[in-house]
């Protein structure tokens, strides 16, 4: 539970924009498939993003408790948001019905890619950062 606080502390000591962001991602990863869960239609993919989340969530906090809460933290969005959100578009048409289901899974969709918009400039960075060190030395 330490690891989890420390983190939530890592969190609140950033600007109030991130840690707003860091509450929506939270929401939309856990609540969007909660939701869609409630739909016959959607039940599975409802299980698969749960299933993602609850995955990324443990590979998060192993991942911060190695590396702290450094730019590198978002690899592991990286990892798992491109295959989920793969899915999703083959899944798509499933994802038809009822409006309330794509209204969603739209949420849902743009919160990762914007996600990995930041996720994949921070993990460049680091790798540019650490090499311009290693350069120093």
């Amino acid at each position: 539970m330490a690891i989890i606080a420390n983190f939530a502390d890592d969190v609140l000591a950033q600007p109030v924009a991130v840690q707003l962001w860091v509450l929506w991602m939270i929401a939309a990863i856990f609540v969007v498939p909660g939701l869609l869960l409630r739909y016959e239609s959607s039940r599975r993919e409802g299980t698969v993003i749960l299933a993602s989340s609850i995955v990324l969530a443990v590979l998060m906090l192993l991942w911060y408790s190695q590396v702290g809460y450094t730019r590198i933290i978002a690899l592991p969005h990286i990892l798992i948001w491109p295959p989920l959100l793969g899915y999703l578009y083959l899944r798509r048409n499933n994802l038809a019905s009822p409006a309330r289901v794509r209204w969603l899974t739209t949420i849902l969709v743009l919160t990762l890619v914007v996600s990995l918009a930041f996720d994949c400039t921070d993990v460049i960075r680091y790798i540019l950062d650490a090499q311009a060190r290693t350069r120093e030395d």
